[in-house]
C-alpha cells in the first residue's frame, strides 16, 4: 500500500463528493499493493473497478510498521493505479481480522483474483506477505494476523487508466 493526497487525488474526492452526496471530512488513499511486491496492482484495481474485486487483504504489521491508519467500516479509500493517478472511490463495508490459516473459501471469493478459489488465495497472498517479512525481517506464520476488507465500489475515475497520460 503506497501513495499519498495529490491535488489531482484531492480534485477527484472533491468530484466524487458533490455526485455522490458524500459528507466525510477525510478519507484513505493507497494502492491495493506495492509494486514492489507484485506487478498485477493494476490489474487488481480494474477488477475492482469491474466488481469482480470486492475484498483485500493486508497483513496487520503492514499498516503498523508503514504507519498507515486502519481503514474501518464506512470509510472511504481512493484507490491508485501504479503511477499514483485516483483509480476508483471504495467505501469499506466489513473489516475483520484473522489468522491467514483461517481465511475462508467465501473471503477468496470476494477478493475475485485468479480463478477465485481459496487455494489461489492462499498461494498468491503467501508469496506476497513471505516477500513483504522478508523485506521487514520477519518470519512468515500461517498465524500471522490478516486485515481482510470488503468494499463497494463509489465511483470510477473515468477516461483515467494505466495506459492514459
Amino acid at each position: 500500500m503506497i501513495g499519498e493526497k495529490t491535488p489531482e487525488v484531492e480534485a477527484f474526492w472533491e468530484k466524487v463528493c458533490e455526485a455522490h452526496g458524500i459528507s466525510a471530512d477525510d478519507y484513505h488513499v493507497r494502492t491495493f499493493g506495492d509494486p514492489k511486491y507484485a506487478e498485477y496492482g493494476n490489474h487488481v484495481t480494474q477488477l475492482a473497478i469491474d466488481r469482480v474485486k470486492r475484498a483485500t487483504a493486508h497483513l496487520a504489521m503492514d499498516f503498523e510498521l508503514n504507519q498507515v491508519p486502519r481503514r474501518e467500516q464506512g470509510d472511504y479509500w481512493i484507490i491508485l493505479w501504479e503511477d499514483f493517478r485516483p483509480a476508483c472511490v471504495l467505501e469499506i463495508v466489513n473489516v475483520e481480522v484473522r489468522p491467514f490459516r483461517d481465511v475462508d473459501d467465501a473471503f477468496a471469493a470476494r477478493e475475485g483474483e485468479g480463478d477465485g478459489s481459496l487455494k489461489y488465495w492462499r498461494e498468491c497472498h503467501e508469496d506476497y506477505f513471505k516477500q513483504q517479512l522478508a523485506d521487514w525481517g520477519s518470519e512468515w506464520s500461517e498465524d500471522l494476523p490478516v486485515v481482510l476488507e470488503s468494499f463497494e465500489v463509489v465511483a470510477v475515475n473515468e477516461g483515467v487508466s494505466p495506459d492514459s497520460h
